[in-house]
């Protein structure tokens, strides 16, 4: 059986046990805040918010191709003839660049794989988890890239967040629309459009948001038999684990996972408190 390997970005969610179990190797985005950069996997949720507290403008950063250069190279050292790697969306980051331009410095480009899943953070780790078992159950190269691109082609990743002022600072809401957002204390639902993150609804109570989300996997899945849901937060475990009861009982034949929280890299970009998930269906 020939030797596959995983690689992912470190907005890849999945907890240290499973990275070592699926033995993924990471390269991690950076955290910037004016001359000082911090290695997302050396900082915490509470360093940056801490930073963002005391006024600092957080800003990320994608990986240089050196590194995924460096990690490509060490792994095919190791034995492994095949390597598939997992990214922020093409459209998100230029972490998927980065991982691209990598790859073709290196003698035989066609040992890596590189899936542009048009998802982030917890929508990728359920593309890793997917790519790991097909790995481990022996499956070939050319099985794994035709399943994995057609779950990609079926997912869909959806959140809502606390505070719609944390949208600005990307370009997705108007400063207007934020001040009037918060002030009518509604509830703004998120969703990766072509690889973008968009808003596309909100509501004024999470009731109602679960009743969205609900409707457009309803109305996303129909034809397919089989439904599998990544469920994430951060700083949002109650109201996670009340969509998690949700999808059980709209959906009780179906697969649901809850996974680590949102890292740094992310948790800068939607606020300190947000949930959600992403699904898949075949």
């Amino acid at each position: 059986m020939e030797k596959y390997g995983i690689v992912i970005d470190s907005t890849v969610y999945l907890s240290k046990e499973v990275v070592e179990k699926i033995e993924a190797e990471v390269v991690s985005l950076n955290v910037v805040s004016g001359t000082d950069s911090y290695k997302e996997t050396e900082v915490s949720n509470e360093f940056i918010f801490d930073l963002q507290d005391k006024g600092h403008q957080l800003m990320t950063s994608q990986p240089a191709p050196g590194e995924f250069l460096e990690t490509y190279e060490g792994m095919l050292a190791k034995g492994y003839e095949k390597i598939f790697v997992v990214t922020l969306s093409a459209n998100i980051s230029g972490t998927y660049q980065s991982a691209n331009l990598a790859k073709n410095m290196l003698e035989d480009p066609k040992k890596v794989h590189i899936f542009n899943t048009m998802l982030c953070a917890f929508g990728n780790e359920m593309i890793t988890v997917e790519l790991a078992d097909m790995i481990k159950n022996g499956n070939s190269d050319n099985e794994i890239e035709e399943r994995i691109t057609n779950l990609i082609k079926s997912s869909n990743q959806m959140f809502t967040v606390e505070n719609l002022f944390s949208l600005t600072k990307g370009g997705r809401l108007s400063k207007t629309k934020a001040a009037i957002g918060t002030v009518l204390r509604v509830k703004p639902i998120i969703r990766v459009v072509d690889g973008k993150l968009s808003l596309v609804n909100s509501e004024r109570t999470y009731k109602k948001v679960h009743q969205y989300f609900i409707d457009k996997i309803r109305e996303t899945t129909k034809g397919f038999s089989k439904i599998s849901f990544y469920v994430t937060n951060t700083n949002s475990l109650e109201s996670a684990k009340v969509l998690e009861e949700v999808l059980k009982t709209e959906f009780p034949n179906s697969k649901i996972i809850f996974t680590s929280v949102l890292g740094p890299v992310f948790s800068i970009h939607i606020g300190k408190k947000g949930y959600g998930l992403s699904w898949f269906a075949e």
